[in-house]
Parts: structure tokens; C-alpha cells; sequence
């Protein structure tokens, strides 16, 4: 071993190291649950703060192994070294799911394929059957803070162009697909529709309205806005627009009601439903299972021979 590497060996396995380092990974990770940034904990600066600090554990149970295996009572202490290497292994896991793992979320159109890039398939929504609660199941609750009391999302699952599986998934019980999941958000579901835009000289035109997304629309020189949809029977689409500050209703469209504005004739097209959807995959998960099985073991050792030790001891000394 070269003295460069000599010294990099002893500064990580130094305590004054591996403290400091390990203060400073639980603020990051700290700061980062309590203002969610999700991104933050697969940036190379985490997952690179995280395997400096593995290295230092490393080093320092590599470094004290020996001692630790001629002392008295090394039973115990040989549960400290399976502990301190399920440690390792669970941060292993942690970078590795960093750099290998990922997660989408999605909307999901009626009718509409979804392509998530690096998927080694793309989405379909068939159909989404939502049911609400009704008030009088729940008469002193706020519907609009209860889940759907059923949100099924039957979904078609297609490679190279053709159908490849069918499959129905809900909020709670996600499908898994090649480790790859899906997963219904819970209650984030709504309408999309399409408005159909007639001109002066008759041309029409298509604008798909997505709440996630409002368009900017312009009939003329007037920019206006539009929202709606409350619900599968009331489909009523409102258009407004903006003068001195305040919202002005230009008029509602239905399904059997178009709206002139400006010489344009703006009518409804389709509205089809839509759901949020988590797709995601975790590949770390067997090892942050077996990192915290030898975790465990690595205690119940150290613990069970430390007071065996400590009983013999009295026993001894009686």
C-alpha cells in the first residue's frame, strides 16, 4: 500500500472523520424531509456524501477487527462487526437504489397511451371506475377529504405496438410488472376535455384542456381561460377571461350548448376522466432487507453474549 493510500486509509478510519461526516449526512438528510426534495437524495452529492461515509465504517471496522477478535469476550464484539456490516450493506443498498432506481408520476388519460422513457413498456387507461361516497353514509363529513370509495384503473400494458398484458390496479394495491410498480395516487383523479375552436372562415381547431396544464387560448385579439366538468352528469365548461384584474364569465359550454366569442364558435368535444399514476421500481430492496436482517442479528448477538459474559463473571466472582 503507497503512503498516499496509507493516509487516506488512517484519515477514514479516525473517528474525528467519520463523526463529523455522519453529523453532516444527518442534517442533509434531515433538511430534506422536512422540505421535501426528493431529487436530493439520488443527487451524485448525497449518494457521494453516503459512500465517503461507508468507506469510513469500512475502514474503521477493518482497522479494529483484529483487536476486537484477540480481546476477551470477543463474542459480544463480534456482533458489534456483523452490525457495523449490515450498516454497510444497507448504505450499499441505499447508493446502489440511487443510481439504478426511479420513479414517475404520471396522468393517465381514458383512451390515451402514456410513454414513460426507459419503460420497456407503454400505458394504456382502458377505463377508470370511481365511486364516491354518498353524504348520507357520511353526513357530518367533508366528501371532498374522504378517498374514492372505489378507484379501479383498468389498465393495457403494450410492447412493440401490440397489447401485451391487462391488468387492474388501485390505490393500495399497486401491480408489479418486471419490478416495475404502479400505482394509483389516491383520489388525484379529475376530467380532461377538448374544446372545439370554429373560425371565421369555418376552420376548426382542437384544444385539449388538461387541469394540470390550462392552455392558453386566444379567440381574436382576446386571450380567455376556461375550467369545469364537476362531475360525469354536469358537464358545463365555464369561459372567462380577465379585465382590470377581475375575472369576467364570458359564458358556460355543454354538451348541447356552444358559445360565440368574438365570431368564434367554441362547442365541447370529448371528456374522458383521468388518474395520477406512481410508476416506479425499488431494485435496492433485497439488499436493505438483508442489511437490516444482519443489522439484527448483530445485536441480538452482541447483547445475548455481552450479558451470558457478564453473568459468568459474577458467577465467578461469587
Amino acid at each position: 500500500m503507497t503512503r498516499s493510500l496509507k493516509t487516506i486509509f488512517r484519515l477514514l478510519a479516525s473517528l474525528k472523520v467519520a463523526i463529523p461526516l455522519l453529523v453532516l449526512l444527518t442534517v442533509v438528510t434531515i433538511v430534506g424531509s422536512l422540505f421535501p426534495t426528493p431529487e436530493l437524495f439520488r443527487t451524485k452529492a448525497y449518494l457521494g456524501l453516503l459512500a465517503i461515509l461507508g468507506l469510513s465504517l469500512l475502514f474503521i471496522t477493518i482497522q479494529h477487527s483484529p483487536m476486537i477478535l484477540k480481546r476477551k469476550g470477543r463474542n459480544a464484539l463480534i456482533g458489534v462487526i456483523t452490525t457495523h456490516l449490515g450498516i454497510l450493506v444497507v448504505i450499499a443498498g441505499i447508493i446502489y437504489g440511487g443510481f439504478t432506481g426511479f420513479r414517475h408520476e404520471v396522468k393517465l388519460i381514458e383512451g390515451e397511451v402514456t410513454i414513460i422513457p426507459g419503460l420497456p413498456f407503454v400505458i394504456q387507461l382502458d377505463r377508470l371506475d370511481i365511486e364516491e361516497y354518498r353524504q348520507d353514509e357520511f353526513p357530518r363529513m367533508n366528501l371532498a377529504a374522504l378517498p374514492k370509495k372505489k378507484q379501479d384503473s383498468h389498465l393495457t400494458l403494450l410492447r412493440h405496438g401490440k397489447p401485451w398484458q391487462s391488468l387492474t390496479v388501485a390505490p393500495g394495491a399497486p401491480a408489479n410488472v418486471d419490478g416495475i410498480r404502479l400505482l394509483p395516487a389516491i383520489s388525484d383523479t379529475g376530467w380532461t376535455f377538448e374544446l372545439l375552436v370554429t373560425d371565421l372562415l369555418g376552420r376548426e381547431k382542437t384544444i385539449p384542456v388538461r387541469p394540470w396544464a390550462p392552455p392558453q387560448i386566444k379567440l381574436g385579439d382576446r386571450p380567455v381561460m376556461t375550467h369545469g366538468v364537476q362531475g360525469a352528469e354536469t358537464r358545463e365548461i365555464e369561459i372567462f377571461t380577465m379585465e382590470d384584474d377581475d375575472i369576467v364569465s364570458l359564458g358556460l359550454v355543454t354538451d348541447d350548448q356552444s358559445l360565440s366569442i368574438e365570431g368564434y364558435e367554441v362547442s365541447l368535444g370529448p371528456v374522458r376522466r383521468y388518474t395520477a399514476m406512481q410508476v416506479y421500481n425499488r431494485p435496492q430492496e433485497p439488499v436493505l432487507v438483508l442489511g437490516s436482517v444482519l443489522m439484527f442479528l448483530g445485536l441480538v448477538w452482541h447483547f445475548y453474549f455481552r450479558h451470558r459474559d457478564r453473568r459468568n463473571e459474577r458467577s465467578n466472582n461469587a
